[in-house]
């Protein structure tokens, strides 16, 4: 073995990753699948937020005049930004 550097490039080892074609496609359903999708779906487990007492009222109010809950409200909007932020 060589004590001295080569500077030049050596080839890679393996070519780049690539997303396969059906990668849309749920492994054992077969059917199309989005992962926004799934956010919303599953076991639901508590998630404390401190959030500033106005924003709590609004945030009551605005479910009450959509007949939902508080907690519905807020998931239903978690799930719109990280959806957003997943694109």
């Amino acid at each position: 073995m060589s004590t001295e550097f080569d500077p030049t490039p050596r080839p890679a080892l393996q070519p780049a990753l690539r997303k396969a074609t059906d990668s849309d496609v749920h492994p054992t359903t077969g059917l199309p699948s989005a992962t926004a999708d799934a956010v919303l779906e599953g076991k639901k487990v508590p998630l404390v937020v401190r959030v500033p007492k106005k924003l709590r009222k609004r945030a009551r109010e605005v479910a009450s005049a959509d007949g939902i809950s508080v907690d519905e409200l807020v998931a239903s909007a978690l799930s719109a930004e990280v959806r957003r932020r997943s694109r």
